[in-house]
C-alpha cells in the first residue's frame, strides 16, 4: 500500500485516486442500504400478511367473536343469517363463508360505548386485564402491533384490530367494539432471525464493497495514468527533439557573430546548416500539429476509387525511388471499385514509402501490393532493408519511438510517422501490422474493410 501511495503522491493524480475510491464506495453503500431497506420492508410486511388476513376474516363475524369472548371456548357457536341454526357444528357458516375454529393464540375483548371492557377474564396469559389494554378510539379500524406485559412480567407481541359492531334490533347487548388479538411471538422471533441474517449478509457484502471500491478505483486509474505517462513522454520527447536543432542553430549563429566581417560565401556552411535545422523544426512542429488534430478525432470521408487511384500514386513513388537509387515495384489486383478516404490512405502510403526509403540502403528493393481479399482491401509494403527486432515491433507505433535513433536522426525522422499511420488506419476501421520480410527487411500489412 505504501508503494501505491508513494507512486500516486509523485504527481497530481493522487487526489483523483481518493476521489474515485469515495465515488465507488458511496455508490456501493447507497445500493446496499437501499437493498437492505427494501428486503426488510418486504419481509416485515410479508411475514404478518397471513395473520392480518386472519384478523380481517374474523372481523367479518362479530356474532361468532362475541360468543367466543363470553363463553370462553375455542369453538365458536354457530350464528347464521338463515332460518336454520345448528349450534353443535364446529365451523360457522355466515353468508356461505366457512370460518375456521378459533385458535388458542387468538383472543377477543369486548368494549361498551365508553370503552370499558366487558369480558374481564381474557386468555392473554393472565387472569386479569393488563394495564396495557386501554381502549383507543383513534385506532379503530386499524391493524397494529402491541406489546402486552403479563402478570409474570413477560412481554408478548400481538397483532390487533379494533372495529365497531352493530347487531340486529332483536339482539339486546351493550357491546359497541370488539378487539381481536393474535399472538405473533413466533413470527416475531422468525422475523428477528431473518433480519439478523439479512443485515449480517449486507454488512459483509458492504465490507467486500470496500475492497471492491479500492480495486475499481485503481483499475479506473490505469487508463488515466497510462494517458498521463504518454503525455509526459510525448512532451519530453518533443522537447528533446526541439532542443537538438535549437542548440545547433544557436552554435551556428554564434559562429556568425565571431566573424562579423565575413561574407555570405564565407559563412555559407553555417547558414546552410542553420536553414537545415530550421526546416527540421518546421517539419517537427508540423507533424506535432498534425498529430494533435488527429487526436481530436479523424473525419473519414469515403469516396469511390478504382485501381487508377493507386497507380497514379505509385508512379510518383517510382520517380522518388529512382532518385534515391532504390528499386520500386508495385501491383494492384482488383477490378471493381472500393470506398476509402483518398487523402488519408495516400498519407499512410506516403509514410510507409518514406519509412522504407529511410531504412534501406542504396540498391534495395521496395514493393507495394494492393489486392482485394473478400470484403477487405489488403495493402502490403515490403522492403529489403535492415529489418526490425521483435522487441522493437512492440513499440514501433509509439510516438517518437525510433529503431535506430542515430540513423533516423541523420535521415531527418522523428518517430511520428508510423504513429500517425496507425491512427489513420484505426479511424478507417482497419488494422496495420508489422512482420519480417523474407529473406531480409520489413513488411507492413494494412487490412481495410471496403
Amino acid at each position: 500500500m505504501k508503494k501505491i501511495v508513494k507512486k500516486f503522491a509523485n504527481h497530481h493524480l493522487f487526489r483523483f485516486d481518493v476521489k474515485y475510491f469515495l465515488h465507488f464506495f458511496v455508490v456501493f453503500t447507497i445500493i446496499f442500504v437501499a437493498l437492505s431497506a427494501i428486503i426488510l420492508q418486504t419481509l416485515t410486511s410479508g411475514i404478518y400478511k397471513s395473520t392480518d388476513e386472519t384478523i380481517e376474516r374474523l372481523a367479518k363475524n362479530p356474532l361468532m367473536l362475541t360468543n367466543l369472548a363470553l363463553h370462553g371456548t375455542n369453538k365458536a357457536t354457530v350464528f347464521s343469517d338463515g332460518p336454520d341454526n345448528n349450534p353443535n357444528n364446529e365451523t360457522n357458516s355466515v353468508s356461505g363463508t366457512q370460518i375456521s375454529v378459533f385458535s388458542p393464540n387468538q383472543t377477543v375483548i369486548l368494549y361498551d360505548k365508553k370503552g370499558q371492557i366487558l369480558n374481564a377474564d381474557t386468555n392473554l396469559e393472565t387472569s386479569t386485564v393488563s394495564e396495557d389494554l386501554k381502549f383507543d378510539e383513534s385506532n379503530v379500524g386499524k391493524i397494529s402491533t402491541v406489546i402486552i406485559k403479563t402478570a409474570l412480567g413477560e412481554s408478548l407481541l400481538y397483532r390487533t384490530k379494533t372495529f365497531k359492531v352493530t347487531f340486529d334490533k332483536n339482539i339486546t347487548t351493550n357491546i359497541a367494539y370488539i378487539q381481536i388479538f393474535v399472538n405473533v411471538d413466533q413470527l416475531s422471533d422468525s422475523l428477528s432471525r431473518s433480519q439478523f441474517i439479512i443485515l449480517t449478509t449486507m454488512v459483509s457484502f458492504w465490507l467486500i464493497s470496500l475492497v471492491a471500491s479500492i480495486y475499481l478505483s485503481r483499475w479506473s486509474q490505469k487508463p488515466v495514468l497510462a494517458a498521463y505517462e504518454k503525455e509526459k513522454n510525448f512532451v519530453e520527447n518533443a522537447s528533446h527533439e526541439l532542443r537538438t536543432p535549437l542548440a545547433i542553430l544557436q552554435n551556428r549563429l554564434e559562429l556568425l557573430f565571431q566573424k562579423p566581417t565575413a561574407t555570405i560565401i564565407d559563412q555559407s556552411e553555417n547558414i546552410s546548416q542553420s536553414l537545415a535545422e530550421v526546416r527540421n523544426m518546421r517539419m517537427l512542429t508540423s507533424n506535432l500539429l498534425n498529430l494533435a488534430k488527429r487526436d481530436g478525432g479523424l473525419k473519414v470521408e469515403l469516396t469511390t476509387v478504382d485501381q487508377t487511384y493507386f497507380e497514379n500514386i505509385f508512379e510518383n513513388y517510382k520517380l522518388l525511388a529512382e532518385n534515391s537509387e532504390r528499386t520500386f515495384t508495385s501491383s494492384v489486383h482488383f477490378k471493381d471499385h472500393v470506398k476509402l478516404d483518398e487523402s488519408l490512405i495516400k498519407q499512410v502510403l506516403t509514410i510507409l514509402f518514406d519509412n522504407a526509403i529511410k531504412y534501406t540502403d542504396v540498391g534495395s528493393q521496395i514493393e507495394i501490393k494492393v489486392e482485394k481479399n473478400g470484403q477487405n482491401l489488403v495493402i502490403t509494403t515490403s522492403d529489403t532493408g535492415y529489418g526490425i527486432s521483435n522487441e522493437d515491433k512492440k513499440r514501433i507505433f509509439d510516438r517518437f519511438y525510433r529503431v535506430d535513433k542515430a540513423r533516423t536522426r541523420q535521415k531527418g525522422g522523428f518517430g511520428l510517422g508510423l504513429s500517425l499511420a496507425k491512427q489513420i488506419i484505426d479511424a478507417c476501421g482497419g488494422r496495420i501490422d508489422v512482420q519480417d520480410n523474407q529473406p531480409q527487411g520489413t513488411k507492413f500489412i494494412i487490412k481495410l474493410r471496403v
